[in-house]
């Protein structure tokens, strides 16, 4: 292949440092292209050598790798790969499905604008870049029982019997046999599965099951579970009866609208199952829920989403399980929503307020 002209500039600026002034003379060449070994596939890394090249001292001379659509295609018209020079390439995604070459370069560092000063050669193209193939598993062979063999039975000999001389029998007197009243029986009543009268008397109707209690507790907590305060997971357990007050309403901002959380479903024997739990929250707050207790199905999730369905937490959770909803903005007091899982009533929940910077909760 003929020398070429290319534009690479931008790949060989690292390189000037390495060379002091040399001579004017501007007699650089590349006799041969050089070649590649290597796997052309994703992650495997190719090697670039040969391609005879030099000039007077101070010659800067190097390769400088290709992405190229077809194997026809000119070196020219590929993709220079200003970034990757060297004698080593690791073939990354981006080249599946190209071929890929290596140019052998040599320029005068002061000559690295001037396009009519670079010498260059370009390798043959690979094959097309192939993505790493998945291996196929190699299935266990199944032990094939070994059948056990069946005894054979050996029969046994029938015995010949002995004839027993048979005794003369004595006439005995048989006594005349006394009627006894036979006794009329009384009837019982029978229960009828469909709660009907049968022979002898009527049942009740069958026993309808009862269905499971339901519970909404609404955007508030309900007379049932009224508020009290939960303590912050890690923290020192809050004042009783502590208030939001104007020192804290002064620090940061109370959110309009209120955020509104929202929790409905029905018990079960050893908790409650969630059918409904949703947040809406004013634009820009952040809400995160925290689960804690034996059965959580996730530990948290946080979304930045004005109104959304906690979907992870609408399923049937165990007695113990304790929900905490936060809803946050930065410059304003947080709403903090706990709701714990109860057996045999509704949960429990309490809606508390915290100020930035602060780790207590405090009664809106």
């Amino acid at each position: 292949m003929s020398a070429r002209r290319i534009s690479i500039q931008a790949v060989l600026v690292a390189a000037v440092a390495l060379f002091a002034w040399p001579s004017l003379a501007s007699a650089q060449y590349v006799n041969s292209a050089p070649t590649i070994s290597g796997t052309a596939q994703i992650g495997k890394t190719l090697t670039a050598s040969g391609g005879i090249a030099g000039g007077p001292s101070g010659v800067v001379i190097d390769y400088v790798w290709l992405r190229c659509d077809l194997t026809s295609t000119a070196p020219e018209r590929c993709t220079w790969l200003t970034r990757n020079t060297g004698s080593t390439y690791t073939v990354t995604s981006a080249d599946n499905g190209k071929y890929l070459r290596v140019a052998r370069v040599a320029f005068m560092w002061w000559d690295l604008y001037d396009m009519d000063e670079i010498r260059w050669r370009a390798s043959n193209p690979t094959a097309k870049v192939t993505a790493v193939p998945v291996a196929t598993p190699t299935p266990t062979p199944v032990k094939t029982p070994t059948p056990t063999p069946t005894p054979v039975k050996t029969a046994t000999p029938t015995p010949t019997p002995v004839k027993t001389p048979t005794p003369t029998a004595t006439p005995v007197k048989t006594a005349t046999p006394v009627k006894t009243a036979t006794p009329t029986p009384t009837p019982v009543k029978t229960p009828s599965a469909t709660g009907t009268a049968t022979p002898g008397g009527t049942v009740p109707p069958a026993a309808t099951p009862t269905p499971s209690p339901t519970f909404d507790l609404g955007v508030q907590p309900t007379p049932d579970v009224a508020p009290t305060a939960q303590p912050d997971p890690g923290a020192a357990q809050p004042p009783s009866g502590g208030v939001l007050g104007a020192a804290e309403t002064k620090k940061a901002k109370m959110f309009k609208p209120v955020p509104v959380v929202r929790i409905r479903g029905r018990l079960t024997m050893n908790g409650a199952n969630i059918q409904v739990l949703s947040v809406k929250a004013p634009k820009g707050a952040k809400i995160t829920v925290k689960c804690s207790g034996k059965g959580c199905p996730r530990k948290s999730v946080a979304t930045a989403t004005k109104v959304t369905r906690i979907s992870q937490f609408q399923r049937v959770l165990p007695a113990g399980i304790k929900l905490r909803i936060t809803i946050a903005k930065p410059g304003y007091i947080s709403k903090v929503t706990t709701i714990t899982i109860r057996k045999g009533k509704a949960p429990l929940r309490s809606d508390q307020c915290q100020v930035p910077g602060e780790k207590k909760l405090l009664r809106c």
